[in-house]
């Protein structure tokens, strides 16, 4: 019996060793690391640790013999709290968009009421060390079962493998434990010794945890890669798009333009006639509601792969890519239609138009000077500007 208390000793000892090292382990993660798991993990396994020092206290006779009830209760209840916290961050872990679990007044009401009842019975050790083994064989077999079930990804299923060897292992202590309830010796002589067994299995549920949190950093990552690749084409809206009229601006007329060039396009410029006039007449705000209609048509009159730019002030343009001289015209004869038809309070506009054809592989600038120049040729014809303007 004395080879039997050394080795049970020592096994307690190993086992608060490696729980320890677990447990400092997850409280660093935990500050440096902002999901819930791993939190609730860092919590479970401090509480793993508090009940072993409760054990290892006892089993070097410091608190007599037998086990002081309240010793029974304070293992029992840490002992429990370190099984709903860990299952509590698995699931959170797999269900991360889902409220907590476990509330800390249902997790303080659970292990209390548990904790005392364990400490009621310590004067019968044996009921204590049967209904605890399980209870914690019971849980972690279930819990391993729903992670093998619905797993997060492959990585997550080691989790649940390692619960369920967690679970098992206790739950085959209780037959070679039940014996000392009638008075009996225990069946096995290693259950004495038991805590090799159980060092190796949470260990085993320590780094499967951590295989488990790969999948969810790859996931964060890819989130966060995401939400970076949003934010930018925000911000590269925000600094493309002119904020009146919702179209690009000039500076992102390069870009387009060069696309442009390959396949070839149609050029067109676009200018409000008597602008001035306008906001004189109704306001910056009428000549600003005029600017957005304009763009508002324009979007109808033209095709979605047609790219549509504010060009500066009240000059427009308009890249169409495949689009013939005879295409552009009908549109821009729809879109003289539509503008000159009154819409409510807003006031009717003109405009001068200049269209140029791009041809796949020519000169974009040239063409671009060329529409220019035929809009302000436009603006002569109809009087706008007198017969000497360039």
């Amino acid at each position: 019996m004395e080879i039997l208390e050394v080795l049970g000793r020592w096994s307690i000892a190993v086992q608060l060793a490696v729980v320890s090292v677990i447990a400092v382990f997850f409280v660093f993660l935990s500050r440096t690391s902002k999901l819930e798991e791993v939190r609730l993990w860092a919590l479970a396994w401090v509480a793993d640790t508090l009940a072993l020092v409760a054990v290892f206290i006892y089993s070097l006779g410091l608190l007599g013999r037998p086990m002081p009830p309240i010793a029974v209760g304070f293992y029992a209840a840490a002992k429990t709290l370190f099984v709903l916290l860990l299952v509590a961050g698995t699931r959170h872990h797999f269900r991360s968009n889902v409220e907590k679990w476990l509330r800390p007044r249902q997790v303080l009401l659970t292990v209390g009421v548990w904790g005392l009842t364990m400490g009621v019975l310590g004067a019968r050790l044996a009921y204590v060390q049967v209904a605890q083994c399980l209870m914690v064989g019971a849980v972690m077999s279930t819990a391993g079962v729903w992670v093998l079930r619905k797993p997060r990804g492959e990585r997550s299923r080691w989790l649940g493998m390692a619960f369920l060897v967690e679970g098992l292992v206790f739950l085959q202590y209780v037959p070679s434990l039940a014996p000392q309830i009638w008075g009996s010796p225990a069946l096995f002589n290693y259950v004495h010794y038991s805590s090799f067994f159980d060092a190796v299995a949470e260990l085993l549920i320590a780094l499967a945890s951590l295989v488990a949190l790969q999948d969810r950093i790859v996931e964060e990552l890819r989130y966060a890669n995401e939400e970076l690749v949003a934010s930018q084409e925000r911000l590269r809206q925000l600094v493309d798009l002119d904020p009146l009229t919702a179209l690009m601006n000039r500076r992102g007329f390069r870009r387009e333009l060069a696309r442009a060039e390959t396949s070839g396009a149609a050029i067109i410029f676009l200018d409000i006639n008597n602008f001035k006039s306008i906001n004189d007449r109704w306001g910056h705000s009428g000549g600003d509601a005029c600017l957005r209609r304009l763009a508002h048509v324009l979007t109808q009159c033209f095709r979605a792969e047609d790219t549509l730019f504010r060009w500066g002030g009240d000059e427009f343009l308009v890249l169409a890519p495949g689009l013939d001289i005879d295409g552009a015209g009908r549109r821009v004869a729809q879109l003289c239609s539509q503008l000159g038809e009154p819409e409510g309070d807003l006031p009717t506009c003109a405009i001068a138009v200049g269209v140029a054809l791009l041809a796949p592989g020519g000169d974009a600038t040239a063409a671009l000077h060329e529409a220019d120049a035929r809009m302000y040729i436009d603006k002569r014809r109809m009087g706008i500007v007198p017969a000497t303007s360039s």
